[in-house]
């Protein structure tokens, strides 16, 4: 009797195998030649193909790629007149590239080692390390460039460090595999709980999280609107930087109490729109151990309905970005007193109602045509809302059309609109000087009083 030895028994095992997988598939209607098997193996779990073609094939360099499916067609094709072998994957089909998974109804692939592909009907591209997702109804995969391409209704979907969802749809979408990039052209919308982004294009860099965007982006949050030529968004941090022509247009609304005709008391919306402006701009959104805040950087501009503040730089922070820093030269005009505050170091705190200056503090007094009347110079000033005062503290010196007076001390009263100088007060005029107990000011229309400090005032 004829003996067989082992290997020649696994061979024509292996071949009878290969004749049955061809025969359960065969629901296509095409001729397929043989399957071919060097270089890559042919592995049957539970009835599916999977193809693994690691390692250098064909010339193709060293990329881990497998591939699979239910079912499997091979046929030969010519691409720009050469000869390729084509695979045709369905029932489940996918390809696995490094550790990014490709999926759709049915992929068409290049070569066993799979060069290029066509996917084709819910199109998913899944990469669990950088927690992302990319869907869409047509892909092309390219195995060298390392990327695919998705059209068809593509979308992007990623969480961020809270476990939300974010959302970017685009025209046609590109995946960079080997640079963790996202490439959105041809009009992008991104939707995640704080806001909503429209752009032309942009790029979403994986290990960064980060969304950059060109060509004057529009960005709305929740009564915020946000826009500048270039803008970098990232969800996890909840920081978002804008540069070039950078505005922030907030929306705000403070409670007040009105009394109607039955004096009964109601609490009415006093809506406020704030207008914030820079060269560079950063909104940083609150977190568990973070407050809000607006930082501006070169020509940074505030407007609101009672003031306005211009700069080289300004944090902006508090409810409704109120508090205001600044470490840097910048004017302060207030509407309503119709004064001009300069100086280097500012800061504001609404909630106190109570601001501060250093570092050559200076006011201007405006008459009411806006021409400056007079002009306080001093070594610190404080502002008190409640009181409606304003302190000059150290060495004060105020410059006006009737001579210039000198004190240690100043207070200027808003509603009254005139300035009490004292602490050895003196006023010099026409080369001649009066020293007295106090001297009274009214910067609008330059009226100066003089008294001694014992209720004998004299006009000067």
């Amino acid at each position: 009797m004829l003996k067989i030895n082992k290997k020649v028994k696994f061979s024509i095992k292996l071949k009878i195998l290969i004749i049955i997988i061809l025969n359960t598939y065969s629901g296509f209607a095409v001729v397929r030649p043989p399957l071919l098997l060097p270089p890559i193996q042919i592995i049957d779990t539970d009835k599916k193909i999977v193809i693994n073609t690691e390692g250098k094939v064909s010339g193709v360099s060293k990329i881990p790629t497998s591939w699979g499916g239910g079912a499997l067609i091979q046929e030969e094709k010519e691409i720009q007149g050469f000869p390729v072998t084509a695979y045709s994957l369905s029932e489940g089909a996918w390809i696995l590239h490094r550790k990014i998974k490709l999926s759709a109804n049915l992929i068409e692939i290049i070569g066993s080692d799979a060069v290029s592909g066509t996917l084709k009907g819910n199109v998913r591209v899944e990469d669990s390390e950088n927690k992302i997702t990319l869907t869409a109804q047509k892909g092309l995969y390219d195995k060298l460039k390392e990327i695919i391409i998705l059209d068809g209704r593509p979308t992007l979907f990623y969480y961020n460090s809270e476990n939300k969802l974010t959302r970017l749809t685009a025209p046609k979408i590109l995946r960079y595999m080997s640079e963790d990039k996202i490439v959105l052209e041809g009009g992008v919308i991104l939707q995640d709980p704080d806001y909503t982004i429209l752009c032309e294009s942009a790029t979403y860099f994986e290990k960064a999280a980060e969304l950059k965007m060109d060509n004057i982006p529009f960005i709305f949050g929740n009564n915020i609107f946000l826009s500048g030529n270039i803008a970098v968004y990232n969800n996890n941090t909840k920081i978002t930087k804008l540069e070039g022509n950078t505005i922030i247009v907030r929306r705000s609304s403070d409670e007040k109490t009105d009394e109607d005709t039955n004096q009964e008391t109601q609490k009415k919306e006093d809506l406020k729109v704030s207008y914030f402006a820079g060269n560079k701009l950063e909104v940083i959104s609150k977190l568990s151990n973070r407050e809000e805040r607006i930082e501006l950087t070169g020509d940074s501009k505030v407007i609101q309905e009672d003031y306005q503040f211009s700069g080289d730089n300004l944090s902006a922070f508090g409810i409704n970005y109120k508090n205001l820093k600044s470490n840097e030269d910048f004017i302060f005009f207030d509407k309503k007193s119709n004064i001009k505050i300069f100086g280097k170091l500012f800061e504001h705190i609404e909630e106190k109602g109570y601001t501060h200056i250093t570092e050559d503090p200076k006011i201007e007094f405006m008459n009411k045509s806006g021409e400056v009347s007079s002009t306080l110079t001093t070594v610190e000033l404080e502002r008190f809302d409640e009181r409606k005062e304003i302190v000059a503290r150290g060495d004060v010196q105020i410059l006006s059309e009737s001579g210039i007076i000198r004190g240690q001390f100043a207070t200027y009263y808003e509603e009254e609109k005139k300035i009490l100088v004292n602490g050895n007060p003196s006023i010099e005029r026409d080369g001649s000087k009066i020293s007295c107990g106090l001297i009274i000011i009214y910067p609008e229309t330059n009226r100066i009083l003089l008294s001694d400090g014992l209720g004998n005032i004299k006009e000067k």
